[in-house]
């Protein structure tokens, strides 16, 4: 099988978050299939492939599960060069790439696939698979098959998210002047969000963008009743430089004359590292465009634990959960080219 056959396999098999089985089976059997040597893992975090002869230096990662499909997934294009789907993006190509590595330059790498990346933090496969790459592998590179449109991603920038509580009174409608409500005041946080939205960085030499939205807001309990109180979903996407408390500060500092803040959760991000000797080295050899990571990515992980990692692979970020979702067999195929340059060459 070639790797536009594998790809168009992986997108026939439907995958969305909680239902991965299918496509883990898949890639079981392909593995056996091809004359994989090596041993198999598979637990409910998903599958690390272990080829016999390998070095067990270099992680590739890539997540199984996608997105639920929607009934209008555009899957036919009229150019012939684009394979579209619910996950070509996002990431089966990223997948197919690392199936046909582990089959024909499997010398240093370990595939490690694993489940709900698309779900919370805290149900992500990596969370029951890191553990075991820690123990017991001595990575010491890992690289993301996330789409990048085989440019090299650096870094990724934190998440946080909080509610923001505006007060007010409760009254009837008919007497608004009994009660006070708090949407009226909701103009004073938005602007201040409007003035902090985009805060341009620059780390390590590439161009972050820290930024804030509004995502949700929600108000009152009847058509006739003045609300007591409003609430927005403020998401936060902070510097690689924070970590969770001081992000969580800064939110604090900045709406708490406004507003009642309840920070719900933080993910920190990765530093780019671009002058790192492994990662050097991959942009040395790949010859790949250098661009930050301007979201989060579980690439944060494998920097907690101080493992260099970077984000590589096929399809266009911008068309990830899209209905119009598609991948060039041409692009799909330049990454594979790409990455087995460089697994082809031994570090000096």
């Amino acid at each position: 099988m070639n790797l536009v056959d594998t790809f168009l396999k992986l997108i026939s098999i439907e995958s969305e978050t909680g239902k991965e089985e299918n496509i883990l089976d898949f890639i079981e059997t392909f593995l056996e299939g091809n004359n994989f040597q090596g041993e198999i893992r598979r637990n409910k975090g998903g599958i690390i492939a272990v080829p016999s002869e390998s070095s067990k230096k270099i992680a590739l990662v890539g997540h199984v599960d996608t997105v639920p499909v929607v009934p209008n997934q555009q899957y036919e294009f009229d150019n012939d060069d684009l394979i579209g789907g619910r996950g070509s993006v996002d990431m089966k190509g990223g997948i197919a790439v690392m199936l046909h590595s582990l089959i024909e330059n499997s010398s240093q790498i370990v595939g490690v696939f694993y489940t709900a990346e698309e779900s919370s933090y805290e149900d992500n496969g990596l969370n029951i698979i890191m553990p075991e790459l820690l123990s017991d592998f001595d990575i010491d590179f890992a690289i993301i098959l996330e789409p990048t449109d085989n440019e090299i991603q650096l870094g990724c920038l934190g998440a946080l998210n909080a509610t923001l509580t505006i007060s007010g009174k409760a009254a009837h409608s008919a007497r608004p002047w009994v009660g006070d409500n708090p949407i009226y005041k909701v103009k004073d946080v938005i602007k201040l969000v409007e003035e902090n939205e985009i805060n341009e960085l620059e780390i390590d030499g590439l161009n972050f963008k820290q930024v804030m939205s509004i995502t949700k807001i929600s108000s009152g309990i009847a058509n006739n009743v003045i609300p007591e109180t409003l609430k927005l979903n403020l998401n936060f996407r902070y510097s690689p430089e924070l970590n969770g408390s001081e992000a969580g500060s800064y939110i604090n500092n900045l709406f708490s004359d406004y507003v009642e803040v309840e920070i719900l959760n933080t993910s920190d991000g990765a530093m780019p590292n671009k002058s790192e000797e492994k990662i050097s080295d991959f942009i040395k050899k790949t010859e790949a465009v250098v661009q930050p990571k301007q979201a989060w990515t579980d690439i944060a992980r494998f920097f907690e634990h101080k493992i260099p990692c970077v984000n590589f692979g096929p399809g266009d970020p911008l068309l990830a959960h899209a209905t119009n979702e598609h991948v060039s067999k041409k692009q799909l195929l330049e990454s594979y080219e790409l990455l087995s340059g460089y697994l082809g060459v031994k570090s000096e």
